[in-house]
């Protein structure tokens, strides 16, 4: 009897059913150390805003005198308030019916439900954005380094968040205007008669004209005029979107939770200001560096150096008697670090085999563990007390479920949707216990 050829698999394919090996294999980054690191530091709070109190300055008075001299005019302590609200996260998912019907059985042999993957990956994703926020949310979005005059347009190192400031022209649709914080700390440099963290005159924007940010370079292009030259040598300032003609814009960076950048860097401090006169919010400006450790007054880009580390953790220490527990860095800027280190390789010589590793398990400085997260932004360290931040969370994140269920129907469509919720804010109640340094060579 004759044979015809097989059949194949190929032949086949239409009436075979796919077969999923496993769970979903996730291809994205999904890391959030800050936002970890922070989460241990939570607390809750109630009502439309939360105050904290702070301690800003001593009873001025305290003096010796000679035997039977008057006493001391009566002093006081000096106190503030930092008031603050929540933001609110939010993330929104929506299903059909047919779809939820289709992958209603999971199990191995088929993909994962429909529900499962937009409810399960949803949170993800909002931890993700809350992580990002974590350093660049609100207004300020990085720090200049150079020291220098320009007129018209020119570029200027820049380290922060490049993307923010790309979407912030798409949303508005052109160039966006910012403003500068000198974030000179008076306690260091002993200009008493100087008023700290002020804002530098400048009519600068970001263009539109031009590529108006190189990233690579690490550098933005400004029009208009901006002058930071009166900026005392060794410190850095703060880049700050002021551009308020743009609803869009205003929504998106004003509805944030405010980041490192700008509880170290901006001068209003949760309604506390620290352009104030000298002796009344002189205790929470934080040490914002450059690289410029000679102080030449350049301020241009400079490689990573030990010497200024340590040079930000001393100038730390004078103005707060603390000292920070953890150095944050981009992962980029980790190979910077080690060049730095001298290594010892040991080999392995035990029996048969030998072994060689030419990396770390671990970097610290000064025994002050320094950590990497994709979010700190490139050409920057962030000295932080994490005993000095809080996570002040107003309602933890969750499905919205106040009528029973987290599921909706959409009207008029057979359709199911649901959203995800979280509100909180960030807060440091001690900045001078943390310290930026910015500049370094990319």
């Amino acid at each position: 009897m004759a044979h015809g050829p097989p059949t194949t698999v190929l032949q086949l394919d239409a009436v075979l059913k796919d077969y999923y090996i496993g769970p979903l294999q996730e291809q994205l980054n999904n890391e959030v150390m800050i936002l970890d690191m922070f989460e241990k530091a939570k607390i809750s709070w109630a009502g439309k805003q939360g105050v904290v109190p702070l301690h800003v300055g001593r009873n001025s008075t305290v003096d010796f005198k000679s035997e039977s001299a008057d006493l001391p005019a009566a002093g006081a302590q000096v106190t503030k308030r930092m008031t603050f609200q929540a933001a609110y996260l939010y993330g929104r998912f929506e299903v059909t019916g047919p779809a939820i019907a289709a992958a209603a059985k999971g199990g191995t042999a088929s993909f994962i439900g429909a529900l499962e993957l937009e409810m399960d990956k949803l949170k993800d994703d909002i931890r993700i954005q809350a992580d990002r926020a974590m350093t660049s949310g609100g207004r300020v979005v990085g720090f200049l380094n150079e020291h220098k005059a320009v007129v018209g347009a020119g570029n200027w190192d820049f380290r922060g968040d490049f993307a923010k400031i790309a979407a912030a022209r798409t949303t508005k649709g052109g160039s966006i205007d910012i403003a500068v914080v000198d974030c000179t700390n008076n306690t260091l440099t002993g200009d008493a008669g100087e008023v700290c963290y002020e804002f530098i005159s400048t009519t600068a924007s970001i263009d539109t004209t031009n590529v108006g940010f190189n990233a690579s370079a690490g550098t933005i292009h400004l029009t208009g005029s901006l002058d930071t030259t009166g900026v005392a040598d060794g410190y850095g300032c703060a880049l700050v979107i002021s551009d308020t003609s743009s609803t869009d814009l205003n929504a998106v960076l004003d509805n944030q939770p405010t980041g490192i950048y700008g509880n170290l860097g901006y001068v209003d401090l949760f309604g506390v200001d620290r352009g104030s006169a000298e002796g009344t919010a002189q205790s929470l400006q934080s040490v914002i560096y450059n690289t410029d450790a000679d102080n030449d007054g350049a301020g241009a880009d400079e490689a990573m150096s030990l010497t200024r580390i340590q040079e930000v953790i001393d100038s730390i220490n004078i103005t707060s008697g603390m000292e920070p527990d953890v150095i944050l860095m981009n992962p980029i800027d980790r190979a910077k670090y080690m060049a730095l280190l001298t290594v010892s390789i040991q080999m392995n010589s035990q029996a048969t085999a030998t072994k060689g590793d030419g990396g770390f398990t671990g970097i610290s400085y000064a025994g002050i563990p320094i950590k990497v997260a994709r979010n700190v932004d490139r050409g920057l360290m962030l000295f932080l007390n994490t005993k000095c931040w809080k996570l002040a969370v107003l309602e933890d994140g969750k499905f919205a479920d106040l009528d029973g269920s987290v599921l909706s129907r959409v009207n008029n469509h057979d359709s199911w949707e649901g959203f995800y919720k979280w509100y909180y804010n960030h807060y440091c109640y001690r900045p001078n216990a943390n310290g930026v340094l910015t500049g370094i060579s990319r």
